[in-house]
């Protein structure tokens, strides 16, 4: 399969997964990234405002507020990826990718994040990453020097993926192994 292939089985595989399982494991996922070192001496934690078919990161934008993180989730601008800090009184505006993105917000340069918590539909053990289409943490990663985990549903968690030169790997993929 193609990455094409591989998106929209991976879309399809995520909107299907429903119920109590997906919110227990989705919890195991939270409280391993909560018990990560680079997660607790972090103080700007860059994160993402998930589709509905995404794992829930509402929990841990509150989670790092009630830490007295700062967060910051992603924007696009002029075709290029960057991170605008967010709080609690943040109102939002559908994005170019229908995704949600602050109205007013500050800029925060790369190597003031902390720690980058990585989307994607599909994740090898080893850090391969199959994102949304659009490169946009791809070219993001390749300059950024900084940590990065993503939590992984049992479903995107695969055994390979097809990559190109400019896939980035993910430093940390958090997955729950008793599913």
């Amino acid at each position: 399969m193609d990455k094409k292939d591989w998106r929209l089985k991976q879309k399809e595989r995520l909107k299907s997964y429903q119920g109590t399982h997906r919110r227990q494991e989705e919890a195991v996922l939270r409280q391993q990234l909560l018990q990560m070192v680079s997660w607790k001496t972090a103080q700007r934690v860059a994160l993402t405002l998930s589709l509905p078919f995404e794992l829930d990161t509402q929990p841990l934008i509150n989670a790092a507020w009630q830490a007295g993180k700062q967060v910051v989730v992603p924007q696009i601008k002029h075709q290029t990826m960057v991170f605008v800090e967010i709080t609690p009184q943040t109102s939002y505006q559908a994005g170019p990718m229908g995704i949600l993105e602050p109205c007013d917000a500050t800029i925060v340069q790369s190597e003031a994040i902390d720690l980058v918590v990585t989307p994607g539909l599909a994740f090898t053990k080893t850090g391969k990453r199959l994102g949304f289409g659009a490169g946009y943490y791809d070219r993001f990663l390749v300059n950024y020097a900084g940590p990065t985990v993503a939590l992984a549903l049992s479903c995107q968690i695969v055994l390979d993926l097809p990559q190109d030169k400019y896939d980035q790997r993910i430093m940390t993929i958090l997955f729950d192994d008793h599913c």
